[in-house]
């Protein structure tokens, strides 16, 4: 009996883990099930704070497999902001966004990370503004809901031509019309989210320069602390020149951040 509800509740992990892993960006290979199920456990044995970075770095391998995951970046922000890297857990949820655009324990974690302030960040574009569904999909689900119309559009073109009947070529025409905007929004999310880098400040405290080296003066009027977030402008060498939310610019080194 013992056996059985041994072999019950694996069954059940494993099933959990699928669900949890679903909306990735291909299919879950049986390793990476694997992995997964090991980081999950790692992190619930965990007692202190190196025992979380061990479970973040165990997520950290199944990402560096090309196995992108909303679920396991959410899973090792959440190991992070444990281990009390809370500048690491930001970018990790924010990456997790990406995925789980409207998942409430996700939004919860990562304001708590933020320390429930209101970021800069995430001020909305107008952009952002009139394509208001744009969060409503996950990234992948954009390119999927593009596709779909395109197929839906070309069948329905072709049975236009076939039959030449005037509904028809209403909704061809309207499919055409959903068809671009789909791909307006697959293309602005590739830019948000592949052309432009981004990232979080590390440190519990770090001084962005006019110039990339001590010898600068501070570009800022104050220290940027743990948690600070930016956009990456430029790189040289060990530095990076970063854009604030508010547009100012300066100049901080690498080892005090983490950029994705």
């Amino acid at each position: 009996m013992i056996g059985s509800s041994s072999l019950l509740a694996r069954l059940l992990n494993s099933f959990a883990a699928v669900l949890l892993l679903t909306g990735c960006n291909r299919g879950v290979e049986p390793e990476v099930l694997q992995r997964f199920q090991e980081a999950q456990q790692a992190f619930d044995r965990a007692e202190n704070g190196d025992d979380f970075l061990v479970a973040a770095g165990l997520y950290q391998q199944i990402l560096d497999r090309g196995f992108v995951s909303g679920a396991v970046f959410y899973n090792q922000g959440n190991a992070l902001l444990r281990a009390g890297r809370r500048g690491e857990a930001i970018a990790a949820y924010r990456q997790a966004k990406r995925y789980r655009p409207r998942d409430p324990y996700l939004d919860a974690n990562l304001q708590y990370a933020l320390g429930n302030r209101p970021a800069a960040s995430q001020r909305r574009a107008v952009l952002d503004t009139l394509i208001f569904w744009q969060d409503w999909l996950g990234y992948p689900a954009v390119f999927r809901l593009m596709a779909a119309f395109a197929a839906a559009t070309f069948a329905i073109g072709v049975a236009w031509l076939a039959f030449r009947r005037r509904a028809l070529g209403w909704l061809a025409a309207a499919g055409a019309v959903l068809t671009l905007v789909a791909a307006f929004s697959a293309a602005y999310d590739w830019y948000r989210y592949e052309a432009i880098t981004y990232g979080v400040v590390t440190a519990s405290e770090t001084v962005a320069r006019k110039g990339n080296g001590e010898s600068y003066e501070p570009a800022f009027t104050e220290s940027l602390r743990e948690g600070f977030e930016f956009r990456l402008v430029d790189r040289r060498g060990d530095w990076l020149m970063i854009r604030s939310p508010g547009g100012q610019e300066g100049w901080i080194e690498a080892k005090d951040t983490v950029v994705y």
